[in-house]
């Protein structure tokens, strides 16, 4: 996550004008195949998918590797640039399917980075609780991912007000395996983790492990497009089908409201990107 920039309240008023405490799944009408062409029209979108390209290509090239990278990368963050980062990520990570993780259990991120969807993941469940009168059930979660420095940040910053809504986070590599037994979890999401996992014999021990472990559900967020390092996974309905995991819902949709002159992020984090939010749930 870049230092280099400072959302003020001005910025925090702009993504809640995108509605979506009203409408949390706003990107869903706000998409068309139509408009992913045209967003190559708004000379701002131009500007900032260069500049994420070069970024990119600069982990690729001048690391000595892309995964050690995102394990060794120190990530500090202080709590306003991960409430920010909690808040625009929501355009585009949308609580596809998340209504079923209030029937309580065990609930795994895979790559959970800093912590920020599982704070919104708790601050949904805790909702239907607080809204259906719920007090008997408990949810534990854990969240797993590389880096040591984003695992700190998660400590540090997630909270939960419920009491029985716990949570822990530990580093660990999917691809060569976790402890956990099979279908210890009811549910597990991952978000922004298979699109950078390589090719081949990674990405298919990737997607393994992580149906091996979920019981009942599964939510993904990915990007569409591809770049240096990340790799679209359009497949990845029939990957989980051929897991025991049929796809209930699934969305194409833009990282953030589309524009035709500009980018609509203050903070100009990202181009206008294609992205595809996905839950299934086992049937075998």
């Amino acid at each position: 996550m870049a230092i280099s920039w400072t959302p003020t309240a001005k910025d925090f008023e702009t993504l809640a004008s995108w509605g979506l405490d009203k409408n949390p799944f706003a990107a869903i009408e706000d998409y068309s195949d139509l408009k992913r062409e045209l967003r190559w029209l708004n000379p701002e979108h131009r500007q900032c998918h260069d500049a994420y390209i070069a970024r990119r290509l600069h982990y690729v090239e001048h690391t000595k590797n892309f995964d050690h990278y995102y394990k060794t990368a120190q990530k500090p963050v202080d709590r306003l640039r991960w409430e920010y980062m909690m808040t625009r990520k929501a355009w585009f990570i949308m609580p596809l399917g998340w209504d079923q993780f209030a029937e309580g259990g065990r609930l795994i991120d895979v790559g959970c980075g800093d912590g920020d969807v599982l704070q919104r993941v708790i601050r949904h469940v805790e909702r239907i609780w607080k809204e259906q009168g719920i007090g008997d059930r408990k949810l534990h979660i854990v969240g797993i991912d590389l880096n040591a420095s984003r695992i700190q940040n998660a400590k540090d910053l997630v909270t939960a007000a419920n009491p029985n809504i716990t949570f822990e986070f530990n580093t660990a590599n999917v691809v060569e395996g976790t402890r956990f037994p099979d279908r210890h979890f009811d549910y597990s999401l991952c978000t922004g983790v298979i699109e950078v996992v390589d090719p081949g014999e990674p990405v298919r021990k990737f997607v393994d492990e992580l149906c091996r472990i979920t019981k009942k559900g599964l939510y993904s967020e990915e990007l569409m497009d591809e770049y240096p390092g990340g790799y679209p996974r359009r497949d990845l309905p029939q990957w989980l089908a051929e897991r025991g995991f049929r796809t209930l819902k699934v969305h194409s949709i833009f990282t953030e409201p589309f524009n035709l002159h500009k980018v609509a992020d203050p903070m100009k984090l990202w181009p206008i990107q294609w992205d595809q939010n996905l839950y299934a749930e086992r049937f075998r």
